[in-house]
């Protein structure tokens, strides 16, 4: 199905980016499966750090390391915490109209 998509429509880069900086991680601060399967660092937590820090400085490697910890937070859940597909009924929708929504609004 990727392929089919326009290349502006994803970021090979941005996925380059993020597995680099979890390679680094690796050893630079031990295991995943370590630190946020063993409760040692909140990956939520830090990932809205990230946030803040893209916020304050615009700098876009805050979004590839934000985006690290919330795959961590993904493929490490917290008891309770399940991963369950939805469809338009179940999302939370956007902040703004996307395109092709426009002519549906009103």
């Amino acid at each position: 199905m990727m392929e089919k998509l326009p290349e502006r429509e994803y970021s090979e880069r941005f996925d380059i980016l993020r597995q680099n900086r979890v390679a680094v991680s690796f050893f630079k601060y031990g295991s995943a499966r370590d630190n946020f399967g063993g409760g040692r660092v909140d990956a939520l937590a830090t990932a809205e750090r990230c946030l803040d820090a893209f916020r304050k400085d615009h700098n876009t490697e805050h979004l590839v390391d934000a985006a690290n910890y919330l795959m961590f937070r993904f493929m490490y859940p917290y008891p309770g915490e399940f991963f369950d597909g939805t469809d338009a009924s179940g999302s939370v929708g956007t902040v703004g109209t996307p395109i092709n929504m426009e002519d549906r609004e009103g």
